[in-house]
Order: C-alpha cells, then structure tokens, then sequence
C-alpha cells in the first residue's frame, strides 16, 4: 500500500480500515450506507434514510481559487444548498439560497465570530475571554455574552457576523488542497444568523485579493510582519492613510494595526503595501516572542557559529574562549546554570527561561531584557570566531548570522550584536577590523 493510504477493501469485499486515523473516522461513521454509482476509482456511499437532500456536486480542490468556479456555478443557477469544505482538520460551511450567501459556519479558529470581533477591534482580548467564559458558564453563544455583557451593541454584532460570514467564504475559496460537497436544499436549522450576501460580488472580491495579496507578499510576507515608519517620513495626503500611519510606530505588527483600526489582514496589508511603495515605512520580520522564543532563535545563530568553526577544527578554541567571556560577565553565570551550552552551542531555551526570573531582578520586560543579553552572548561568539577563522570564512559566517539575527536587528530598541567587545585578555583577538553592522 502506498503512503497515506487509508482504508482495503480484499476479495470479499470486506472494508477494512489502515491506521488509527482512519479507524476512528469509521467508527464516527457507524450505521447503514447506501452505495451510490461510481467510477471504478472513485468509491461514494450516503447514510441510509438520509433522503431528504441530495448531493449535487462532489470533489477535489488541488489549486488555490479552484472552488471559484464552484461558487460562479451556484451563483449562476440561483442554486440553493449547503456547500461543504474541508480542509484537513479544518471545515467551513457556506449556505446559499438563490444563489445568494446566508450564512456560514467554520472550525477555523481565526474566523470563529469571538476571534472575528477581536480582529476587527470591536474588544479587547481580555474582553474576549471574558466573554468565553460567561458563554461557556451560561451555555450561550458567543455573541449573546459579547451583547449581555455590554460589550457590542445588537446592531454592532449583527455587522460582525456579517463579516464573519465573508471572512469565511474567502477563507474556504482560497483554499490550496481540500474536498467539497454541495447538498440540495437549505436547512433552517442549521442557520444561527440570517444575511443576504452577493455570492458573484464576494467571489469577485475574492479573486481580487487572491491576486492582490500574491503581489503584497513579495514586500509583506505576512500580517506578523512590522511596519517601521522613517524618520521624518509622512505618506502622501492623497493615500488617505492618516489612521493606519498614525498605528505604524516600528512595534506593531499588521495585524495589531489592524485590530486597532478595525480592518483585517487584507485591508491593513493594501494600506501597509501603499506605504511600503511610497518610501514613507520599511518592513521588518516579525520578532519572537517569548524567553523561550527568543532563546530558540539565538541558538540557531550560535550553532551555525560552532559549526563553521568546528569544520576549521577550532571547537576547542571557541568553546574556551565563549566559556572565559561568559565568567567574566556576571549575568552569565547565573543565567545559563544548568542551560549549557550543549555540544553544538545551543543552550537550553527551557531553563534560560526559568532563571530569567532570578537574574533580571525586578526588570519587567523579559523579552528586551534576554534579547540585549543573547545579543551580546552570540555577539562575542560571533567576534571570537572571526579570529579563528579565515576571512572569506568569517566575511560568510557574519552575513549568514546577520540574516538570522534580522528580526531582533531591526527593532529600534535593541541593538546589534558587538562585534567590536573586547575579548577577555587570555583570549586570542584577531587583529582585523571589526565587521559594520549594516
């Protein structure tokens, strides 16, 4: 059987499932089906006495906007029916009466109705786990404890779910690799909020930010990533993009920006990208988060220092000389107890994070406060290297640890690794200059 087979069916015609997966998904599936006729390839079965609705349309989505045609089908039609996606362990719902959008479900996280409040800046985070937990304790819905708690407004939250139904459809049309089922028929009751939406509008609105974000993500990678604005920098007035610049402070990522102007990822990426084109902000990667995070990412600037040098056959020297740095640095020593370095260079991100706590004494921000200390770490590991090691090796290892290290770099809080720290006095210095941050 090749990989990712699921289920057998031998000489007898017994069904035999492959694998936990598949097991349980039968399991779920217990009862009488009722085979329908199929291509010799293609196996398709409904539970017995489930006649009331018929399924129109079935199959495979392999490229993104392939379900486009699907939905200019049902819109076309004026069909009415539910269509089913399913992406992996993720499933959207889309109901269509008429050809037009009524209302839609989803497992998604990101587009379950409490997350789309969020997104768009209608409460706050902690409003939001307020409202989760009063749902979760009164067996309400999400938006009955957002709107009882005083938190949105009815006409409010009726606009959101609207906006939750079309971050849905763009959700489930762009999907890259899922199956889809489309059922006759509309079920009522599976209906929380009724809308009335274009089907051919939102699909062509779809396909316009298809094509648009392709092209935002050659400058914006993603909405994690962070506009910084230039110094004495203003957009043009003609943008109209005063309430996204005034957001852009070199910390914010596009999705912060986007909750505290109430837009999401599209509309914020658009704005952002006409920034970007008019010179006026620069994209920085987005920085981790977290001792652990920030830690992780260091390590792999580390390794990649140790590696370098351990194929000059200079481990020895390095390790010697990171070690005699790290005891005469007093922040050191209680901050990498019992967190290495391992074998390779890296420490144990787990355990720097727990002294943390014991070191930084009464410092707030650990983030900034671990991010300064691995820079100067991994700076003079970096600086000892480089007199180790030739210097096209060195002028190569420093670019490759730049690049990892881009995220921290560009944040204007915290600086650069030294390449310019003196080392401790019995270790070898080379005599080269130092490299310039660029």
């Amino acid at each position: 059987m090749g990989e990712g087979d699921d289920l057998r069916i031998d000489a007898t015609g017994t069904l035999h499932p492959l694998g936990r997966a598949a097991s349980h998904e039968l399991r779920a599936r217990a009862g009488e089906w009722r085979l329908l006729a199929s291509p010799p390839d293609i196996i398709m079965a409904v539970r017995a006495g489930n006649e009331g609705r018929s399924l129109r349309l079935a199959g495979e989505v392999r490229t993104p906007g392939a379900l486009c045609d699907v939905v200019a089908m049902i819109a076309q039609g004026s069909w009415s029916g539910e269509l089913i996606v399913l992406e992996e362990q993720a499933k959207r719902a889309i109901h269509f009466e008429r050809g037009n959008i009524v209302a839609a479900s989803t497992s998604v996280a990101s587009e379950r109705l409490g997350e789309i409040l969020w997104r768009f800046g209608a409460i706050t985070r902690s409003q939001l786990d307020e409202v989760v937990r009063s749902a979760e304790k009164s067996g309400k819905r999400v938006g009955e404890a957002a709107v009882e708690l005083e938190f949105v407004g009815p006409d409010e939250l009726y606009r959101m779910t609207a906006r939750q139904v079309e971050e849905v459809f763009y959700g489930a049309v762009h999907v890259a690799n899922a199956t889809f089922y489309l059922f006759d028929g509309l079920d009522e009751t599976k209906l929380q909020q009724r809308h009335h939406l274009s089907a051919s509008q939102l699909l062509m609105e779809a396909a316009r930010r298809m094509d648009e974000l392709r092209f935002f993500r050659e400058k914006i990678p993603s909405d994690a990533w962070i506009p910084v604005p230039g110094v004495g920098k203003k957009p043009p007035p003609e943008l109209d993009l005063d309430e996204l610049w005034a957001e852009c402070d070199g910390r914010r990522s596009v999705a912060e920006i986007g909750r505290r102007i109430g837009q999401l990822e599209f509309e914020v990426t658009r704005g952002v990208f006409q920034l970007v084109a008019a010179g006026v902000v620069t994209m920085a990667a987005p920085r981790p988060e977290g001792a652990v995070a920030v830690v992780e990412a260091f390590n792999a600037a580390l390794v990649e220092v140790h590696r370098v040098c351990a194929a000059a056959g200079k481990t020895r020297e390095l390790r010697s000389g990171i070690e005699q740095f790290a005891l005469s640095t007093g922040v050191y020593v209680p901050l990498l107890v019992g967190a290495g370095p391992n074998e390779d260079g890296s420490l144990d991100a787990e355990r720097v994070a727990r002294n943390i706590a014991a070191v930084a004494g009464g410092e707030q921000d650990f983030d900034t406060w671990i991010t300064q200390q691995m820079f100067d770490y991994a700076g003079f590991a970096l600086f000892h290297a480089g007199s180790l090691l030739s210097r096209d090796l060195e002028v190569a290892l420093n670019s490759r640890v730049m690049k990892m290290l881009e995220p921290f770099r560009q944040q204007p809080e915290v600086a650069a690794p030294s390449t310019r720290r003196p080392a401790p006095a019995s270790t070898p210095v080379s005599g080269r200059a130092p490299l310039e941050n660029p």
